[in-house]
């Protein structure tokens, strides 16, 4: 790990992906079949806004710090999540998880509250590093419990009851994908650059 990317400036594109390996195949007649592997994982392009040299370097040095797609760096998802509940910090894991699971049972939102999370929301669990993104809008009951929030992908490592849950702006772990960093200049000396990234699990 080398560090977290700069929140400084925020990137004026931010094209997000998610990547679910299929192998899909058809035959002579039309039948198609389909085998899905377990993995899944976040990708985005990332183009940060036009800068004058001096805010510029710092961010160039720390992707060329990256030694190409060797290194992995944490960078901070950009936008808010849109749950009524996102400005919370004490929302935590209210029963055991285990790998494959595909809902997770929270304790700690706002009581009777309708879309603590939505869908769409981008989630993290405080033991590993993979972000989920919620499915379904989730209210919370008189308790402040979500008993079951439906999550893709499923459980990719099992979570621990009272385990901490970031509700906004996860920080994704992941690695450059080009080994060569680029940037260009124009003649009023502002400093433009892009990259591509990759959750790494």
């Amino acid at each position: 790990m080398s560090g977290a990317f700069p929140t400084t400036k925020n990137p004026t594109v931010f094209n997000f992906t998610s990547n679910r390996p299929n192998v899909t195949a058809y035959t002579l007649s039309g039948k198609r079949s389909v085998k899905q592997f377990a993995g899944q994982f976040f990708s985005f392009s990332v183009q940060m806004p036009p800068m004058q040299q001096s805010d510029f370097q710092a961010f160039h040095a720390f992707l060329v710090k990256q030694k190409g797609s060797f290194d992995t760096f944490t960078f901070q998802y950009p936008l808010d999540n849109l749950g009524a509940d996102k400005g919370q910090t004490d929302i935590a894991v209210s029963s055991a998880g285990s790998v494959g699971d595909s809902t997770v049972a929270m304790d700690g939102f706002s009581v009777s509250t309708n879309g603590v999370l939505k869908a769409g929301d981008l989630i993290k669990f405080a033991s590993h590093n993979k972000v989920y993104m919620i499915t379904d809008d989730e209210n919370s009951n008189a308790s402040g419990v979500v008993g079951a929030v439906n999550i893709e992908p499923p459980l990719q490592a099992a979570v621990a009851n009272d385990e901490a849950v970031t509700v906004n702006k996860p920080s994704f772990t992941v690695a450059l994908v080009q080994d060569d960093i680029l940037y260009s200049t124009d003649a009023t000396g502002f400093f433009s650059l892009s990259f591509d990234v990759r959750e790494v699990l």
